[in-house]
């Protein structure tokens, strides 16, 4: 059975997570980061030297990173192509992902809106991020070509850059008109495996002042 260690309100074990429930794959989840901690420990370490989440566990072997831990899962269980040149036109859009969706997003904004107090907030970065985001997102968009990117099923970018779009669409910030994308959002939202692993509230996070 795969085991993955990571607490589900983290936005990268979330994608982890919702795509192996979508796929009907067997696995446990321990709450391990965060308020739970456990991630500073010998035995963690030795699995993730950067003692972050997610590590996933199977047959004696271990990975960490939320991209490299989805790229396994799609490959062994998701139909990933196999045909090395169409893997690496998805797996693009994946990577992309992470300089251009994900660190704006999470690391920027959500740090900013969720964890630091208004009168500390970094304006100059929050500001940046917004831009960035219009930018990145309609890219995105522009890549949902039927109800999800991987057409009538899902691939390794919807779950990749799918799974931001909870905390995107709630957090409070100026966004770019993309009707394309929220209606994409919605058909997501009607998931019952996005519901229950990806839209986790994460007001309890919210810092007094923020």
């Amino acid at each position: 059975m795969i085991k993955i260690h990571g607490r589900i309100s983290s936005a990268n074990v979330q994608p982890v997570v919702w795509c192996l429930e979508e796929l009907g794959v067997e696995y446990e989840r321990l709450d391990v980061g965060g308020p739970f901690g456990g991630n500073d420990t010998p035995e963690y370490l030795a699995m993730n030297p950067l003692g972050l989440v997610p590590v996933m566990e199977q047959d004696g072997e271990v990975l960490s990173e939320s991209v490299t831990i989805l790229r396994y899962i799609m490959r062994r269980y998701g139909g990933h192509p196999s045909d090395p040149m169409a893997a690496a036109q998805i797996e693009r859009w994946a990577d992309m992902s992470r300089q251009h969706i994900y660190t704006p997003l999470i690391p920027t904004l959500f740090w900013q809106l969720i964890r630091t107090p208004a009168t500390e907030r970094n304006t100059a970065g929050v500001t940046g991020a917004v831009a960035a985001l219009k930018q990145s997102m309609k890219v995105f968009q522009d890549l949902i070509e039927g109800p999800y990117v991987g057409g009538d099923k899902l691939n390794l970018v919807d779950y990749q850059i799918g799974s931001l779009l909870y905390r995107y669409y709630e957090l409070d910030f100026e966004k770019a008109d993309l009707p394309g994308l929220r209606a994409y959002y919605d058909r997501l939202c009607e998931r019952p495996a996005y519901r229950d692993q990806v839209m986790v509230d994460f007001m309890g996070m919210k810092v007094p002042g923020a």
